[in-house]
């Protein structure tokens, strides 16, 4: 997040604003994504 708002102040908005999005998606997905390296972590 750090690096996405310092982008921004150096006038990258849209990709800022890219990069925000992704994390909101990778946030509202977090726990699939915790179960699934869980899974395939999991010795055969």
């Amino acid at each position: 997040m750090e690096l996405t708002n310092w982008v921004e102040q150096h006038g990258g908005a849209e990709v800022a604003e890219n990069v925000r999005g992704a994390l909101e998606t990778i946030d509202q997905n977090e726990e699939f994504i915790k179960l699934t390296l869980a899974v395939l972590m999991t010795p055969e």
